[in-house]
């Protein structure tokens, strides 16, 4: 298949179609995992509560530093050697992580494999981010990772009581592995014309980026409570396969986000969707502290299905507001730096608060941080976000 103009065609074909979406499917999986890995890091290989913020972070880290770099090299290299080796790269990085027998080696080890599902996630965005309606097929690559995810969070929590935390490194490599008879369905590459943005200024870029920090903030918040929502169940005296089921039906409230958000897709705006998803993400961070079973699953399955709801249209927002086409491939690394940082500041706050006096409640007993740092993020992520969406709903409407 060869290139494409960005300008005067769109991905139609359902082989690189489908090979996108199994494709995004793919890439946020390690993402997708984390509580597991945070859960079985503490309690299988005793790492602390801000060691396990460590560990997330570094994960999510890998995959946002590749991202970053997409934009040099996403219309020029080959997508079948770029998806090779960066499925290649993945399995390498789980056999790493079995391997690994300290913190620092795991560290690096889930560093390299999301390098991997960086590149993937790059692939996986533009290549449905150049189809007719970007914002549906976000919205089943999303659907594919929930479905996926529902039986690992209920199968797996036993598993690894049983064989440990390579359970999940091993499953991870295993699907990357299925997946590679796929990228040969990619496009080869995807072009711009030289007509596409040709006229755009610098001060054109600028709502682009507004929105990319606005993702970001967003994806702080996320990246805590999803992050740490393994340790707060734990925390709040549940045992570890209620918490597996509670993460299973996140899973399924997520998948209902994606089915209602594909169902309305824009026929009501940008504004009111993004608003009330985040609204409704603001509610959970404290529903989730509530020390009981009910109060843990609906805070839990609300923040996923408030986030999995809203990450559609934003990802669409990006599409739209980049003049040229050239830089919404960035999304993927403000989106990834973004959840990479939430754990990481919640496990610098919990390190921090570990140090506090005895006489001191700390942040550890009862992971109240991870909210707060939620609640300030999402106001930001409002902020910037809302006017741009009204931007485009008046400039859809007029």
């Amino acid at each position: 298949m060869t290139a494409m103009s960005r300008a005067t065609d769109k991905i139609t074909d359902y082989r690189p179609i489908g090979a996108g979406i199994f494709l995004y499917m793919l890439a946020p999986l390690g993402m997708t995992l984390i509580p597991l890995v945070v859960g079985a890091a503490a309690t299988d290989l005793g790492f602390s509560d801000s060691e396990v913020g460590y560990l997330a972070s570094a994960d999510l880290a890998g995959l946002a530093v590749v991202s970053a770099s997409a934009a040099f090299w996403i219309r020029k290299l080959s997508w079948h050697l770029v998806a090779g080796a960066a499925l290649a790269v993945i399995i390498l990085g789980n056999l790493l992580s079995v391997a690994a027998d300290s913190f620092t080696s795991l560290c690096v080890a889930r560093f390299i494999t999301e390098m991997g599902s960086g590149a993937i996630f790059s692939l996986a965005l533009v290549t449905l981010g150049e189809t007719k309606t970007p914002d549906r097929f976000y919205s089943f690559g999303i659907g594919m990772t929930i479905a996926l995810s529902v039986g690992v969070f209920v199968w797996f929590p036993s598993l690894i009581a049983i064989y440990g935390i390579d359970t999940i490194f091993i499953f991870h490599g295993v699907v990357a592995a299925i997946v590679i008879p796929g990228i040969f369905w990619l496009p080869k590459a995807v072009g711009i014309a030289s007509q596409s943005g040709s006229g755009a200024q610098l001060k054109d870029y600028v709502p682009l980026f507004l929105c990319f920090i606005g993702f970001g903030c967003f994806m702080v918040a996320e990246g805590g409570i999803w992050s740490y929502i393994e340790r707060i169940g734990a925390g709040s005296g549940l045992d570890a396969d209620y918490v597996g089921q509670v993460l299973a039906a996140t899973q399924v409230a997520s998948l209902a986000a994606t089915m209602l958000s594909s169902y309305i897709s824009i026929r009501f705006g940008r504004v009111w969707p993004i608003g009330l998803g985040m609204f409704g993400f603001l509610i959970s961070l404290y529903l989730v502290q509530i020390p009981t079973a009910d109060g843990y699953l609906i805070g839990a399955c609300l923040s996923q299905f408030a986030w999995v709801f809203v990450l559609p249209y934003l990802l669409l927002l990006c599409v739209e507001l980049d003049p040229s086409g050239r830089f919404y491939v960035l999304t993927t690394a403000f989106k990834m730096s973004g959840f990479a940082l939430g754990p990481a500041i919640v496990a610098t706050l919990i390190h921090t608060g570990g140090q506090a006096q005895d006489t001191v409640q700390t942040v550890t007993q009862d992971f109240e941080v991870v909210s707060w740092v939620g609640t300030i993020f999402l106001i930001l992520s409002l902020v910037l976000l809302l006017p741009l969406a009204s931007r485009m709903d008046r400039r859809v409407s007029s």
